[in-house]
């Protein structure tokens, strides 16, 4: 086992050839404090790009699965389990960070630890105490990182603000509690703070949701994902027959410019994400296998007037009642806001799953779910796009 010191780095192919790691953490204080693990993935702007990839007690995995909290292991505060196989190369750096709420400060760490395990054995551990810190209630522990390979960097860094100032460190804000009005400076003891993030479900049609388009002076997209079962391809003994439920994910929009179109799978019209009409789809999953299923994003709401967002199924299924489809939208706050198609209508394979209607400087998102037997065209006239409308197949 290596041993580390604060600052040292290390290729991860000089501990192990393993891809699948495990990553432990723990600190010890002499009495009970409240600490929380995290692990940030980020770009290589060293920005939280894609708030998917905070990994936290109330968002234990990735989208590909390819980082999440596991069951602790040894004497491990908590334990991560990271497949660097399965990482997208958007992400360039896991960043490994625990948080303590109250008045008390790193300072009084008794000891803490990061340890990489290749599964069975621990191959490198980093050990750190109090004394290397003062009043800072957040610590980045150490980073796994690529820079023309994959490599560990012991880190130690601590932060006097807490949470709150490692949250902007990469890119990110806090969600404060609603509390009472804070005393006048200086106040006896900080604000506590939460790392969770609100999720919010849509249980019924019609019910809404207010979705602010201000953050920070800048424009923030909208994530909208499609996920539902796979189910099981049902083919004969020459490969014909019925095949896994393929649902696609899709929208009609107007733009506050009069300007409207369809973002769809068919047809091939995925969007574009740095010109008109700044969405995109990211592709079109055939089966429901991708652990992330579809996702579409809105990087410029501010230039939207309407938007439908809308799930077809192409195939695998007559109507929503076997395929368990369910929508998640993501705020520009990284709020979850999530939607079921748990109410379908027999025989109809389209669903107009939810809307957005700009509204001052907000969204107002609707839980649609309205089914159409007649598909795309018949959903249009209800909602008066006034699109023409031609047979398509992918």
């Amino acid at each position: 086992m290596k041993e580390l010191i604060a600052g040292q780095k290390t290729k991860l192919s000089d501990l192990t050839q393993s891809q699948d790691l495990v990553i432990g953490t723990r600190v010890e204080f002499d009495s009970p404090v409240e600490a929380d693990f995290s692990c940030f993935g980020v770009d290589q702007d060293g920005q939280l790009s894609d708030d998917r990839y905070m990994i936290f007690y109330n968002q234990k995995n990735s989208p590909c699965n390819s980082i999440k909290i596991s069951n602790k292991q040894d004497s491990d505060s908590e334990t991560f389990s990271v497949n660097l196989a399965k990482i997208p190369e958007t992400i360039k750096k896991l960043v490994f960070t625990v948080t303590i709420d109250g008045a008390q400060s790193m300072s009084q760490v008794k000891s803490g630890y990061l340890r990489i395990s290749d599964g069975s054995t621990t191959v490198a551990k980093f050990d750190f105490d109090g004394k290397q810190f003062n009043q800072e209630r957040a610590v980045i522990i150490g980073e796994i990182y690529f820079k023309s390979v994959w490599r560990f960097g012991a880190v130690g860094q601590g932060f006097n603000g807490g949470l709150n100032a490692l949250l902007a460190h990469f890119g990110g804000e806090e969600e404060a509690k609603a509390e009472a009005a804070p005393a006048p400076a200086p106040a006896p003891t900080p604000a506590k703070s939460s790392l969770k993030l609100s999720k919010i479900t849509l249980d019924k049609k019609g019910d809404k949701k207010s979705i602010s388009l201000e953050k920070t002076g800048s424009v923030q997209p909208i994530h909208i994902n499609l996920n539902w079962d796979a189910g099981e391809s049902k083919k004969g003994l020459f490969g014909f027959g019925a095949s896994a439920p393929d649902l696609d994910l899709g929208c009609f929009f107007r733009m506050t410019d009069g300007g409207k179109g369809v973002i769809q799978p068919l047809g091939d019209s995925f969007g574009d994400k740095s010109q008109w009409p700044y969405i995109l789809l990211d592709k079109d999953d055939r089966s429901g296998s991708a652990s992330d299923g579809e996702n579409m994003v809105i990087y410029r709401p501010d230039l939207v007037d309407f938007v439908v967002i809308f799930a077809m199924i192409y195939e695998g299924a007559a109507d929503f009642s076997s395929v368990n489809g369910r929508v998640t939208i993501k705020d520009p706050k990284g709020n979850e806001i999530f939607i079921k198609l748990n109410a379908p209508d027999k025989g109809a394979p389209f669903c107009a799953a939810a809307s957005f209607k700009k509204n001052g400087s907000s969204f107002d998102l609707v839980k649609e779910e309205r089914y159409f037997s007649q598909g795309h065209k018949e959903a249009d006239e209800y909602y008066g796009f006034g699109f023409k409308w031609q047979r398509g197949s992918k």
